[in-house]
């Protein structure tokens, strides 16, 4: 179970367990407690321990619990409950769907949106929110390529989707304002992106007129094995080597708070890439900063042979 889940309570459910308006100023003037939503507060150990995805949750559903009326989560406070990534920080108020005429209006902690286009509620545990595919709809008709596309890339790799459902529910809406942007994160979408900065190199790709590479291109080795590489760009002259070779590991696999690689796992991964260095082929390890800035990925991709399209 998420801890979120076992943490918020409103204040009127603290009244009922003897906690007065007197006795929770006094226990968050302590620091005991924390309000992690208008009238909704949490022990400040367990609060603690929460990473920042987890608070999200805990305050999305302390705004629920303190709503009069049924809220449908959508965008990207959709995205997070599904479990897709959310490239660029992680929404400031929970994005709310009214198909009223009116829209209803943003708050302090409810972002509104509006639209007319019928939704089928999903139930989230406390959680009432937009489906994947209408989630995926909207922020790509709301959002840039590089929060658009790794969600979609996410989606289609674990096949709990498909395009073709997520086109369905962009159809109604081709004249939306998003429409030609969300178009575009269709197109780059692939199942072959296995991490949401792989996403990002896609996306930089195409914003910039680079030719785009080979994702997940399979190369022999000198030692007789094959290995794995994430993006590839094949040379047609080889007097300029055999290739590009981008890998978006990024700091979730050789950070140390990751820990994700033994130090067996590193120096396999040294000696594979010295293989494929002696094969000729150039490395490029782009980290998030020099990814996520336009202007650092251009400066990387000018500094290789590989061309623009356009």
């Amino acid at each position: 179970m998420d801890p979120s889940e076992l943490l918020v309570s409103t204040s009127r459910q603290l009244a009922r367990r003897g906690v007065d308006r007197s006795a929770l100023s006094r226990l968050a003037a302590r620091g005991d407690v924390v309000r992690v939503s208008p009238g909704a507060y949490a022990e400040r150990r367990a609060w603690d321990e929460l990473d920042d995805r987890q608070r999200f949750v805990a305050a999305a559903r302390g705004i629920v619990a303190t709503r009069p009326g049924e809220l449908l989560i959508s965008h990207r406070s959709a995205a997070v409950l599904h479990g897709l990534p959310v490239v660029g920080g992680l929404p400031r108020r929970l994005d709310s769907l009214r198909s009223d005429v009116g829209g209803g209006r943003s708050e302090a902690s409810i972002s509104a949106h509006r639209s007319t286009v019928p939704c089928e509620p999903v139930e989230l545990g406390d959680f009432y929110l937009t489906s994947l595919e209408r989630t995926l709809a909207d922020v790509a008709l709301a959002h840039p390529l590089v929060v658009s596309v790794p969600m979609l890339d996410h989606a289609l790799f674990r096949r709990t989707t498909t395009l073709d459902a997520v086109e369905a529910e962009l159809e109604p809406r081709r004249r939306h304002p998003g429409s030609k942007r969300a178009l575009a994160a269709l197109g780059l979408a692939t199942t072959a992106s296995q991490s949401p900065l792989e996403s990002l190199v896609q996306v930089r790709c195409f914003e910039g007129g680079w030719e785009r590479p080979e994702q997940q291109a399979r190369l022999p080795l000198l030692s007789g094995r094959r290995a794995f590489v994430d993006c590839l760009w094949r040379w047609r002259a080889r007097r300029a080597g055999p290739g590009l070779i981008v890998e978006a590991d990024g700091r979730y696999k050789y950070g140390p708070v990751a820990q994700l690689m033994t130090g067996e796992e590193h120096w396999k991964e040294k000696v594979r890439e010295d293989d494929l260095r002696e094969q000729g082929f150039e490395f490029r390890r782009p980290t998030w900063d020099r990814a996520w800035s336009r202007t650092q990925f251009e400066a990387m991709m000018r500094g290789t042979g590989v061309r623009r399209t356009c």
